[in-house]
């Protein structure tokens, strides 16, 4: 794979091609920030009824669907970085999710979230990473609502951790 720079603002047509999720479980709409060497990104996410998580009672999202959110922020950012490495994309796994705290129930129906996320622990030679997630209930909020921690893991071999 050709290493190629890309650029901060990044829509969904581009995206969908720097992660492994697809139809209804791909979550984001567009990255507008990202820094490969102090890896961290913002990405957002349109709220709609043809999200997965989508609860029509409520006209919104709950808001513990929001570690899934952020973790796709996450693989935006590896899949990013590696995009302009030249590397291939590698499998990743959330091994916990930390310190999760959510103000508000749901995230609105016709609304952009929008989820701030920084790493805060790199381990290079088990690929483990943590990272330090906000999430923004609409993407004017200054104060996220929704808070946590997500360590992840890469795999080079997926087959060595599960098996055929």
């Amino acid at each position: 794979m050709e290493a190629k720079k890309l650029p901060q603002f990044i829509d969904h047509d581009e995206l969908i091609n720097l992660l492994p999720h697809k139809g209804k479980m791909f979550l984001l709409t567009r990255v507008i920030q990202h820094d490969t060497n102090n890896h961290t990104i913002t990405s957002e996410y349109d709220i709609t009824e043809n999200c997965i998580f989508y609860e029509p009672e409520f006209d919104g999202v709950p808001t513990w669907a929001g570690f899934e959110f952020m973790a796709q922020g996450i693989s935006a950012l590896t899949g990013i970085t590696n995009r302009e490495k030249g590397r291939e994309p590698l499998p990743g796994f959330i091994l916990s999710v930390m310190e999760f705290k959510a103000d508000i129930g749901y995230l609105k129906n016709n609304t952009t979230i929008k989820m701030k996320i920084r790493e805060d622990y790199r381990e290079e030679t088990t690929h483990i990473y943590r990272y330090i997630c906000e999430l923004y209930a609409t993407k004017d909020d200054e104060k996220p609502s929704v808070t946590a921690k997500i360590s992840v893991m890469e795999t080079e071999d997926i087959h060595s951790l599960f098996g055929d």
